[in-house]
């Protein structure tokens, strides 16, 4: 026969395995900032084209073409392999930086 006592140990042990499982099933509204934007705080990864923030003759479009991406892409290639190709030059301190 089980005693009282395994029985609570039993209860108590299963309490605690499901008790994470109501935990992660809340959901979240995200972090907000004091006026209501949503925050975006956090890391920006590098490694795609796309920008932080759309430029103004793609405003008012969700989705570009796969021509666009594809030149957008190209200028992006284009515009790197320029910078590593470009001479060095002697610099000095100033306010501005790549120019």
């Amino acid at each position: 026969m089980i005693s009282r006592r395994s029985v609570v140990v039993y209860f108590v042990t299963a309490a605690l395995a499901i008790a994470p499982l109501f935990a992660a099933a809340q959901s979240s509204t995200g972090t907000q900032m004091p006026w209501g934007d949503p925050d975006l705080q956090g890391v920006w990864d590098y490694r795609t084209i796309t920008p932080l923030q759309r430029p103004g003759d793609q405003a008012g479009k969700e989705f570009l073409t796969e021509e666009e991406a594809a030149s957008l892409e190209q200028e992006v290639l284009d515009r790197n392999a320029r910078l590593l190709t470009r001479s060095s030059e002697v610099t000095s301190a100033s306010d501005q930086v790549d120019r």
